[in-house]
Formats: C-alpha cells, structure tokens, sequence
C-alpha cells in the first residue's frame, strides 16, 4: 500500500479536492445570499438547506451529477500511466502483480470515496455554523418535499436528521469509491485516458436515459439514490440491486483487465 501511495502526486490529489469544492461552495453562498433577503430563520436549518435535499440549486445538480467524473480525478488513471511507462513491468521483476495491482485498486476506492465526501461534509457543517440545528418537520417544511418516494428512511430523516445526513454521505462515499474503482478497471481496458476517464459519468448518463423508459418501480440512476432527497422516486430493493450489480461488474472489469495485463 505505502509504495503505491508513494507514486501518486498529492498535488494532483489536493487540487481535485479543491476542484470538488466549488460547488459545494457555491451552492452554501447561494442559501446565505438567500437568507439575508428572507427571515426564515425558525423555519430553516441545515438539514433542510445542506446540498443532500437541496434539489432546486443547480450547484447541486450538476455536483451530484458529475460524481462519477470527481471521484475518478484523483488516482483512478494513475494505473494507466504506470502501465504506459513500463513502471509495473519493472515492478513484475521484483514483486507479485496482482497485489500490486489490487493496491491500486483499493487506493482508487478510498481516495474517490474521499474526493466527494469531504466536499459534503464541509457544506452541511458549514451551514451548521449558520443556521440553528433544529430538527426537520413534515408540515413546516413541507416545501423540500422529503417524502416516503423520494428518501431512503424518511422517519429517521424527521428522528434523527443528523444520523440521516451522515449515513447519506457514507452512502456517497460508497459510490466515489465504486466509480472511482470502475475508472480504475475501464483503463485496464482502454489506452484512451480520457476514455477511460469519462465511462462512469457515460454511464451515469446512459442510466438517466434509460430509466426514462420506466423499466423499473424506481430510479436506478446513482444520481437520484445518492442524495439524501433524490429528484425522482426510488426503491430500496431497486437501489440494493443496482448496488449489487455494479460491484460484480466492477469485479468483472477488473479480472478481464488484470488477466490482460498479467497475460501481455
């Protein structure tokens, strides 16, 4: 783990956090500007302004939307490089491939996870510092429409907003991991950086087409499941088999890729 950590530059790391920031940023900017004008102040908190509900700020959409492109920024083309310059052929001399290469792997997970969780973590604390920490209701704050159809859990959203919240963020850090790791597979496959780059934003967009079609009781888009208010109405069942499907095409991916370049 510590020598692939090495290979990768935390300058590139650091500014795909901060290029992950801005609307996060943004979109908290946009509430404060609000508020100054309209006094809701018993009626406003953070959990019913923070980005996870907020689903009329473009900020918002656009950074949901592009998670898949965020969390790939950090490390998942770091692979591709080293096999280009002949880095893990060097390696394969001295040392075992496949761990070397499940390292990389696991490095994508942790670190795309990280690339768009932080962001989140600082817009909610972030509007914390602004707003009174008071819990959600159903009637007053009937205007975010956080319903049964649209949110996971939705009594524990009204119980225990904070847990809630949270639980959302792991859930977005779970899946910058996943399309970091899918980015991280997708160049074991293809030369094309920017390609490979681009195939979980393509495929993010290619979901949002397809459940156009109304093939299914709920959205199977990440984009919508990620929030902790999605846009369209989800499932739970949709959403764990949309999870379970990506993993073991994640798996799949990874072991053509790896049997690629063990076999080259």
């Amino acid at each position: 783990m510590a020598l692939i950590w090495n290979r990768f530059d935390k300058k590139s790391i650091y500014a795909s956090l901060l290029i992950a920031l801005i609307l996060p940023i943004t979109q908290i900017n946009q509430k404060l500007t609000i508020s100054a004008r309209v006094d809701n102040r018993f009626w406003d908190s953070p959990f019913t302004l923070w980005m996870g509900v907020d689903n009329f700020s473009f900020a918002t959409v656009a950074y949901y939307l592009i998670v898949p492109l965020i969390a790939a920024l950090p490390v998942a083309m770091i692979l591709r490089r080293d096999l280009d310059n002949g880095f893990l052929m060097q390696l394969r001399i001295k040392r075992r491939l496949k761990p070397i290469l499940r390292n990389y792997l696991t490095w994508s997970f942790i670190l795309g996870g990280l690339v768009v969780a932080v962001p989140l973590v600082i817009n909610l604390v972030s509007l914390a510092l602004v707003y009174p920490s008071v819990f959600p209701d159903n009637l007053l704050n009937l205007n975010i429409l956080v319903i049964n159809q649209n949110t996971l859990f939705v009594s524990l959203y009204y119980h225990h907003p904070w847990i809630h919240s949270l639980l959302s963020i792991l859930f977005v850090f779970f899946w910058g991991g996943l399309f970091a790791m899918f980015t991280t597979a997708m160049s074991l496959l293809l030369k094309n950086r920017f390609l490979a780059l681009s195939t979980g934003l393509l495929t993010q967009l290619a979901l949002m087409l397809v459940q156009e079609f109304g093939i299914s009781t709920g959205s199977i888009a990440p984009v919508d499941f990620m929030k902790q208010s999605a846009s369209s109405g989800i499932n739970l069942v949709v959403v764990l088999e949309v999870m379970v499907s990506a993993i073991v095409i994640v798996i799949i991916l990874w072991r053509m890729g790896v049997a690629k370049i063990v076999s080259s």
